[in-house]
């Protein structure tokens, strides 16, 4: 089994469109699980009538989303799909089919293409330029990963508030995880007035300086 993992806050106006794109996957034997952070509107409803496992909580912190959705996983492998995010046509397959034809890989990464969603006015689609050719993500939609690799690296990182995907990849690397990477488009990012790293940007470089300063003193 494969666990999907959306972990979503406020995410009413695009969950839909990236719940749909993971049902349509020609893989069947997936979990998906919606974990709702502090949601005010109406994010954990539409979840459930896509027949997705909702879980509510109230953290307004992702890395703590993330494990709450991976403890509940029931797959052998875990893919996180942002929520404001469409996975491509067989993206699923492509990513698990290198785990059959190599057992022995623990990771498996490939690469998103960033969008400006359509809905947007034009001045709005104008302050967001999409980068023009496709590059390797570094975690939602992009990497399916064995659920055995947490149990060597650990979960998220609960302090970091934004910064949590770039500590979890650099302890990918210290614990040699056996990890591939496919230049294959498995995610379309969107983007739109509230992407999260956007609206965290100072978060996110004190979580930089604050990884760089604990590798450093390792």
């Amino acid at each position: 089994m494969i666990s999907v993992i959306i972990a979503a806050k406020n995410a009413s106006k695009y969950i839909g469109e990236a719940i749909e794109s993971v049902q349509k996957q020609n893989v069947k034997d997936i979990e998906m699980i919606v974990v709702c952070d502090a949601c005010t509107d109406n994010t954990k409803q539409i979840a459930d009538q896509f027949g997705c496992k909702t879980i509510e909580v109230n953290f307004s912190h992702i890395g703590k989303t993330r494990n709450v959705g991976l403890k509940e996983a029931k797959g052998e492998y875990i893919l996180y799909v942002d929520s404001d995010d469409v996975m491509t046509e067989n993206s699923i397959s492509n990513l698990y089919n290198e785990f059959v034809k190599d057992n022995s890989l623990e990771a498996v990464f490939s690469m998103s293409h960033e969008f400006v969603s359509p809905e947007l006015c034009d001045i709005d689609k104008r302050k967001l330029k999409a980068r023009p050719d496709d590059y390797f993500g570094a975690l939602a939609g992009c990497s399916m990963i064995k659920k055995e690799v947490f149990d060597k690296v650990g979960t998220f990182d609960e302090v970091l508030k934004a910064g949590d995907i770039v500590e979890f990849q650099i302890r990918l690397q210290q614990k040699n995880i056996k990890v591939k990477k496919i230049p294959i488009l498995t995610s379309k990012r969107r983007l739109h007035n509230n992407n999260f790293g956007r609206s965290n940007k100072q978060q996110e470089y004190k979580d930089y300086i604050a990884i760089l300063r604990n590798k450093l003193k390792k």
